[in-house]
């Protein structure tokens, strides 16, 4: 977390010190692409310099490097929630995977990690807004209707769990968890079984486009 505090205070720093800068180029000017200096190296090297980019006053760059600063560091949360999850730890693992959907929030994938792990750690009321989110982005996904269907399931909505589950087992028909998972709603729903066994939500990757994200 030291981590994103310390991007954090660059990027305040950087937006400050952009209040002194000069009047913008002109219209027709094209501008040429912004990129970092440094070509090599991991995130100390890209936040040292723009530190120093900073202090010159060089906004633009400076905000190029602690971006690719921030994409170094995905990786390294991504990781340190998955040991998080493998080592039964469902509210740490939750916590790096809600850094993660901060700074990458139009990432389908980060977003569907971090409802997963949300899950996980029974937090289920707050993972049904990014699930909805993103089964509205990606109506043709049988894994994002489950995983809805069982946020619902687990916040007793029976009604809209039956639906959310009835649309995975119609999106994927020889998916037998989809399946049992509709007829176990449907039971209790009906009275005819307790609200007691879990539900099927295999933790997943599934493929999507940054723009079938949402924002």
């Amino acid at each position: 977390m030291a981590v994103i505090r310390r991007i954090a205070l660059a990027l305040v720093a950087a937006a400050a010190a952009a209040q002194d800068q000069a009047a913008p180029a002109e219209a027709d000017e094209k501008p040429a692409p912004i990129v970092c200096p440094v070509r090599g190296g991991g995130y100390d090297d890209r936040y040292a310099v723009a530190q120093l980019l900073i202090l010159q006053k060089n906004i633009p760059q400076a905000e190029a490097c602690l971006l690719e600063a921030v994409q170094v560091s995905l990786g390294a949360i991504a990781l340190m929630s998955d040991i998080a999850a493998a080592q039964r730890l469902p509210l740490r693992a939750a916590a790096f995977s809600s850094v993660l959907e901060q700074l990458n929030p139009t990432d389908g994938e980060t977003v569907y990690l971090h409802a997963q792990r949300l899950g996980q750690a029974g937090k289920w009321d707050d993972a049904l807004a990014p699930l909805l989110r993103l089964r509205e982005s990606n109506p043709e996904n049988a894994n994002i209707a489950n995983s809805l269907g069982a946020a619902y399931y687990q916040t007793f909505d029976y009604e809209k769990a039956i639906s959310a589950f009835t649309a995975a087992a119609t999106l994927a028909p020889k998916n037998e968890d989809f399946a049992a998972n509709l007829k176990k709603a449907s039971a209790v729903a009906a009275g005819e079984e307790a609200h007691d066994a879990p539900m099927s939500a295999p933790e997943e990757k599934i493929e999507l486009k940054k723009d079938e994200a949402t924002a």
